[in-house]
């Protein structure tokens, strides 16, 4: 017995050995030298602006696909843009791509529309309609993931822009779209993020006093579960999942006042100190968790960052280069590329890069507010 053991004690460590000899798998992607030379906490313009009317920039939301170096943009909608084609930035070479031609504003009839559907009865697509902060990547299926927003509204077309209640995959290697379901939450404004621990999608509808809706990526099913205490958002915010902290951010409402953490086994709210700094329900919202934060982009514009070992939001200082948004919102256009540990942002005037510093010294931040707030 003691033979026995010993010789598969023995085999075990040679099997140990034979694997750490073996060298690493190499990196999918690899960082873009133009973002890797970059300064920290700098600004960068990268790229155009998608290749689409600019109306596509008014209430469109965006994600950044991490399977294919892409970051991707959808949206349109009502009277600014008509069209429902994905543009896609990428990484590697920093161009931007339309990849299929938009529906055409010809066949948005009244007898060519689904609207329980969310698309034209004539289509295998999504129709036009704002998107918002209503997307997210689900890197476990590699795609893109959308649910409602406020779809058509111009002309004659009844009724003017709905709120589909469906739910849709973009797969982008197969440029194809997949519809997934109807009967899940509808409304506009809302948030969206991946829960990597459940391999699940948060979606918060943008109402005053919302459920928190789950859909399940092995079932394709929604459930809506109450959040306690009830709490308020309102209209156009923002959602990342910080995976270190198992947690839910919220950076709600136009006000930014009500940001706050929900925790997904008890969906019990938690609120943060926003004293010093508020996110604007307009603005972006990264997740940067090399350094268990968020930052924030806001119309004005400013930048702010979240400690999520504080518990608070800080303001960051002025920085030169920063994007004029000239009165377009940010929405779902600002995610972060962990490869090129930056934050991609797609506005009107082109397409920015901005590179956190390799850590945040929150304590100085802190001070530099306390000391802007007594003057």
């Amino acid at each position: 017995m003691k033979t026995a053991l010993t010789t598969c004690l023995a085999a075990a460590l040679l099997v140990a050995a034979a694997r750490a000899a073996e060298p690493a798998p190499a990196a999918k992607h690899k960082p873009n030298p133009k973002l890797a030379a970059m300064k920290p906490h700098s600004w960068l313009r990268i790229g155009g602006a998608p290749p689409a009317p600019r109306g596509i920039m008014a209430y469109s939301g965006g994600v950044f696909d991490s399977e294919h170096n892409v970051f991707l943009v959808f949206g349109g909608g009502h009277a600014d843009y008509w069209g429902n084609e994905v543009c896609a930035f990428n990484l590697k070479t920093l161009t931007w791509k339309k990849m299929y031609q938009p529906d055409a504003a010809a066949r948005y009839t009244n007898d060519n529309i689904d609207n329980q559907k969310g698309k034209l009865k004539d289509s295998d697509k999504p129709y036009t309609r704002h998107s918002y902060q209503m997307l997210a990547f689900v890197p476990s299926v590699k795609k893109m993931f959308i649910w409602s927003g406020c779809g058509p509204g111009w002309g004659r077309i009844a009724p003017t822009c709905p709120s589909p209640r469906d739910a849709w995959y973009y797969d982008y290697a197969a440029n194809k779209w997949e519809l997934l379901t109807t009967g899940g939450p509808g409304g506009y404004g809302g948030g969206t993020c991946f829960d990597s621990k459940r391999n699940c999608i948060w979606a918060l509808p943008g109402t005053s006093w919302p459920k928190l809706w789950k859909f399940d990526v092995k079932t394709g099913k929604w459930s809506r579960h109450a959040m306690k205490p009830e709490s308020s958002a309102g209209v156009h915010l923002n959602l990342v999942y910080n995976a270190k902290r198992d947690v839910i951010f919220a950076g709600i409402g136009n006000d930014g006042k009500r940001s706050y953490l929900i925790h997904p086994n008890t969906i019990k709210v938690e609120k943060v100190d926003t004293r010093r700094y508020t996110p604007g329900g307009y603005g972006g919202l990264a997740l940067l968790p090399d350094q268990d934060a968020a930052v924030s982009l806001k119309n004005g514009p400013t930048m702010g960052v979240f400690d999520f070992g504080g518990k608070r939001w800080l303001p960051l200082p002025p920085l030169e280069g920063t994007p004029k948004l000239m009165g377009y919102a940010v929405y779902g256009r600002f995610d972060y590329s962990p490869v090129d540990k930056a934050v991609v942002f797609v506005g009107r005037a082109g397409t920015y890069a901005y590179k956190p510093p390799e850590k945040y010294d929150f304590p100085a931040l802190a001070k530099a507010a306390e000391a802007a707030a007594k003057k």
